[in-house]
């Protein structure tokens, strides 16, 4: 969909209530076969003024629409809190019929014969959630749904997407509003050429990640790591090449790749500016990796709650993933300083820690912690990817 699409779309006079999320509190990973993608535990929350934004309801549903490539005959599932962008169910449902989708809608707050509707289910989309996530049970049946490639899911979480530089959750406002809409409408296929040029680069030797704070890591990611392209396309027809349970669960908007470095190759520090655990604030974190597992740390401030959460947890102590975000329109608004929707922007890297099932890779054991670094330098032998947070070459 076109600028000018998006532009006449968002003059329609759809408005909704919105709940603006607080501060999220430490998020430890349930483990192998429960926690979606881009979907950790929920945030506590507080009511906000309703948003003056007029929300492009019809362009933001063709969008889903456009990504799933429905065929007629196929069966929908679509989870929504009424709260949270609530017109956007309707009018999801309206375009999806009129593909010839048999569609069925169900609260968050409602688990009723959830296994049932699922098993009946083809393509399940979460639609925001705010402060009604769907249970823990419905999560782990969703997993166990997608690990068996029983369907696919579109993730459009919105406000759920935007992050301090910590990984957690913060504040939501209308300037990200904007900022998801204009995301939206992105060239799909030059994206996904430019993250299969990175695939190239990255698998070609040792992956080098510095950032001006101190982190100076290294890893090998190998001939067979499977790689995560989050680039739109949640099509049946690429679901068959789906490898990983990641690969089943496309986000929008689009633009993150995603890889699970060889757990033993990973060695060097994470520096961390600024962390929240709870209620606590540590800084000055610097996290030593021996062969993919922490085997030093220190801090400035509150060392004991970065201990704390290194102890959590079985996969806490372990590197997780690198993820490297592509899409150019995932800015920053002027005046604001977190992160647009997990991170997805172009060059922002995001270094994990914990259980890394999801993305194939040998991590078992919870304690997921996203830790996201806008201004590294990444290279591979003599080529550089990234420059100061930038992407060159490609």
């Amino acid at each position: 969909m076109n600028s000018q699409m998006y532009a006449a779309a968002s003059e329609r006079r759809f408005q909704r209530s919105r709940t603006a999320a607080a501060v999220l509190v430490l998020a430890l990973g349930a483990g192998a076969c429960s926690s979606p993608a881009e979907s950790p535990a929920p945030a506590t929350s507080a009511p906000a003024p309703a948003s003056g934004f007029a929300y492009p309801y019809p362009a933001l549903a063709t969008r889903i629409v456009d990504a799933l490539k429905p065929s007629a005959g196929e069966r929908a599932l679509l989870r929504y809190n009424p709260n949270q962008l609530g017109p956007l169910e309707a009018e999801l449902k309206r375009q999806l019929e009129a593909k010839g989708v048999v569609v069925r809608s169900q609260l968050y707050t409602d688990s009723t014969d959830f296994a049932a509707r699922l098993a009946e289910t083809d393509i399940y989309v979460w639609l925001p959630a705010g402060d009604t996530p769907a249970a823990a049970e419905d999560r782990a049946l969703l997993a166990k749904w997608l690990d068996e490639g029983r369907g696919r899911q579109i993730h459009f979480h919105w406000e759920g997407g935007t992050r301090d530089a910590d990984g957690l959750q913060v504040a939501h406002s209308e300037a990200y509003d904007r900022v998801y809409v204009d995301a939206l409408d992105i060239d799909y296929a030059a994206l996904s050429q430019r993250q299969d040029r990175a695939i190239a680069i990255l698998r070609a030797g040792e992956v080098h990640v510095t950032s001006p704070e101190g982190t100076d890591l290294r890893f090998t990611i190998g001939p067979d790591r499977p790689f995560s392209k989050q680039d739109g396309d949640a099509s049946a027809e690429r679901m068959k090449t789906a490898k990983v349970r990641v690969d089943r669960e496309i986000e929008l908007p689009a633009g993150v790749l995603r890889v699970a470095p060889l757990e033993e190759t990973v060695n060097g520090t994470l520096f961390v500016p600024r962390a929240r655990f709870g209620d606590v604030t540590a800084t000055g974190i610097r996290l030593t990796f021996t062969k993919g597992v922490v085997s030093d740390v220190t801090a400035e401030t509150n060392l004991d709650a970065v201990k704390g959460f290194l102890a959590s947890a079985p996969g806490a102590s372990h590197f997780r993933e690198l993820c490297l975000g592509f899409n150019p329109k995932l800015n920053v608004p002027a005046g604001q300083t977190a992160l647009p929707y997990y991170g997805y922007g172009d060059s922002v890297a995001r270094l994990g820690l914990g259980d890394n099932f999801e993305v194939g890779g040998n991590v078992r054991g919870g304690g997921v912690r996203w830790l996201f670094f806008p201004n590294t330098t990444i290279t591979v032998g003599d080529t550089v990817l990234v420059k100061d947070g930038k992407l060159t070459g490609i």
